[in-house]
């Protein structure tokens, strides 16, 4: 198939993906660029964009509560949740930005740690004109970014959710997974090189079983969404300050309220993790844990109507008490 193949595979790709832009436009939101640390970071975030009754799309916020969206490692914030936009912009002021050296977003800072994404998300919302009552939902990495934005910034972050977030992962609990595709190191997994580490990925990143991927789409995809800042992306792994060796014990959360949502059957992070967080994080707030069944890794994909219906329940302040669904 070769050049034909890959010209269709590119062209599914960019499909989907202005699709999926369409789709945040068509709720209110429009992608802006917003530069701190003196323009030495960039940061690209979906923004909301107001209708008002003149009919004319202007910037700027509504009166809304704010809901911050951080993404996973395996791509950045626009194809991660194109499943909650439709769901949540209609009662809540929403930003999907890329986490730094993901999509659009990019630095010449050294840092890589959770810690220093915190301070650039906080930065941008602080130039967004966002300073207070934000809750951060957070799916994988975006969750360990969450944590440290809630424990650095507790005036501003009023409730977090955690999503598949490995905060208690270590070297050790990763062993097994590594162990199945002969990997030395989680990047390996995450930020897979080959056709072949990517159908590795998706082999344990989802409930239901990818049997099938086209090789040329396979490549596209690991252009668009893998190849670019590849370098930085392995180091943001290897400086990842959650689960270290010889790291800190994690802090105490001062917010009140935070909720966790698993996968069942996530092969990534396991269940148990999801445990140790809820335990670290109820010794001072009430925390609720939700598992999705028949879920891996990725349940605000997976079973986007039951993870939408139960985080707008939390965001709402509705009870919503069985752990399971």
């Amino acid at each position: 198939m070769g050049r034909a193949g890959s010209f269709l595979g590119a062209r599914m790709v960019d499909t989907k993906m202005s699709n999926v832009r369409a789709q945040y436009r068509a709720h209110g939101l429009k992608s802006e660029v917003v530069e701190v640390d003196d323009g030495e970071t960039v940061i690209r975030c979906w923004v909301p964009w107001q209708q008002p009754e003149s009919g004319v799309w202007s910037a700027g916020a509504s009166d809304k509560p704010v809901v911050l969206f951080l993404h996973d490692f395996v791509a950045g914030g626009t194809i991660n949740w194109e499943n909650q936009v439709g769901a949540f912009t209609k009662d809540f002021n929403v930003y999907v930005p890329d986490l730094v050296f993901f999509g659009g977003s990019t630095s010449s800072k050294k840092e890589r740690t959770e810690a220093f994404q915190a301070h650039c998300m906080v930065k941008m919302l602080h130039a967004l004109e966002v300073y207070n009552e934000v809750t951060v939902v957070g799916t994988g990495y975006g969750g360990l970014v969450a944590f440290w934005m809630a424990h650095l910034y507790p005036k501003l972050v009023e409730k977090v959710v955690f999503v598949a977030s490995a905060t208690h992962m270590t070297s050790s609990s990763q062993k097994p997974l590594l162990a199945e595709f002969d990997y030395d190191h989680i990047s390996e997994l995450l930020l897979p090189t080959t056709v072949q580490g990517l159908k590795n990925l998706a082999s344990v990143a989802t409930y239901k079983r990818v049997y099938r991927l086209l090789k040329f789409v396979c490549k596209d995809v690991l252009e668009v969404f893998f190849d670019e800042q590849r370098h930085e992306k392995v180091e943001l792994l290897l400086n990842m300050v959650c689960g270290a060796k010889g790291a800190d014990p994690l802090p105490q959360l001062m917010q009140d309220k935070s909720l966790i949502i698993w996968g069942e059957n996530d092969q990534i992070t396991s269940l148990e993790l999801a445990l140790k967080l809820k335990q670290h994080l109820s010794t001072d707030a009430s925390t609720d844990l939700v598992v999705l069944n028949k879920c891996g890794h990725f349940p605000h994909i997976e079973n986007p109507t039951a993870f939408n219906r139960i985080l707008s329940n939390f965001l709402k302040g509705s009870n919503d008490k069985p752990l399971r669904r």
